[in-house]
């Protein structure tokens, strides 16, 4: 019988819930608990839906990951964490502990790395379900491996085909899409003059971006000019936006099976703060 695998990512779920949640949700000491409350709940929810037989939360580490050392100004534009929510990772990780859930994270790796690996690494007779917000990971979607991004009205899915359907381009090419196109969200600049229906035409023509470089040279316009002149920095980009799925875990499956003492989340819970329900999921 086929397992089911929940493999989340932290700080997606942890900022949708910080900004999605009111600040003044506080508890009687002053503390913002507004992010833990709406993570708790987001991941009870989901346990209680999918009803796993194992679960993986996948974090950022805090350290320069690889690509900052390929490319310095790697996601640069992003703003730092906001100190209420900052005040609040601590917590998150109690729950996240007294739930029994690995919390996996490595140093020069991102949340996505990690998604990935234990994606690519599951049992054979395992579904995962990655749980995030971040479209870089539908690069990971295949006929065992399902994102959910979480929606306040319906969970989007994302199966091979509607990747497909949506990008333009199967789950294994986005990344050739974004090295030709840019990815704003992670401060990837693409090549010049070429926006997503010109990337799609191109590799709709050439099927990969190794494909698209060899024929460069039959491009025409000043963006046929631009991708042959940036040929090393098409390869740079799509490197940025490839997910690593062999990162060096130190988790192992039997540690990610559901197994969690309910007293121990129910004290885990009083001590920050928050009534709630323990997830019934046998």
């Amino acid at each position: 019988m086929s397992k089911t695998c929940l493999i989340l990512d932290c700080f997606s779920l942890v900022y949708r819930a910080f900004f999605g949640l009111p600040s003044t949700i506080k508890r009687q000491d002053g503390q913002v608990i507004n992010a833990v409350l709406g993570f708790y709940n987001a991941v009870t929810g989901l346990m209680e839906q999918f009803r796993p037989d194992y679960l993986f939360v996948a974090s950022d580490h805090p350290s320069p990951t690889f690509r900052h050392k390929l490319f310095p100004d790697y996601k640069a534009q992003r703003p730092p964490m906001p100190e209420d929510l900052k005040s609040q990772i601590p917590l998150i990780e109690d729950v996240i502990h007294s739930l029994g859930a690995p919390l996996v994270k490595l140093e020069g790796y991102e949340a996505d790395d990690v998604m990935g690996t234990i994606a690519r690494h599951a049992p054979a007779d395992t579904h995962c379900y990655i749980i995030t917000t971040d479209r870089d990971a539908l690069q990971l979607v295949a006929e065992d491996v399902t994102v959910i991004a979480p929606n306040s009205k319906a969970n989007k899915v994302f199966t091979p085909d509607i990747v497909t359907h949506e990008m333009g381009v199967s789950p294994g090419r986005v990344p050739d899409l974004k090295a030709l196109m840019g990815d704003a969200s992670d401060n990837i600049p693409g090549i010049p003059l070429v926006g997503p229906k010109t990337a799609k035409r191109w590799l709709s023509l050439y099927h990969t971006l190794d494909g698209v470089l060899d024929n460069a040279h039959l491009l025409p316009g000043k963006a046929g000019q631009n991708l042959l002149a940036g040929r090393e920095d098409a390869l740079l980009y799509r490197e940025l936006a490839t997910i690593e799925q062999n990162v060096p875990t130190y988790c192992c499956w039997m540690a990610g099976q559901i197994a969690f003492d309910e007293r121990q989340v129910r004290q885990t819970l009083d001590s920050i703060g928050i009534r709630a329900s323990i997830p019934q999921i046998s």
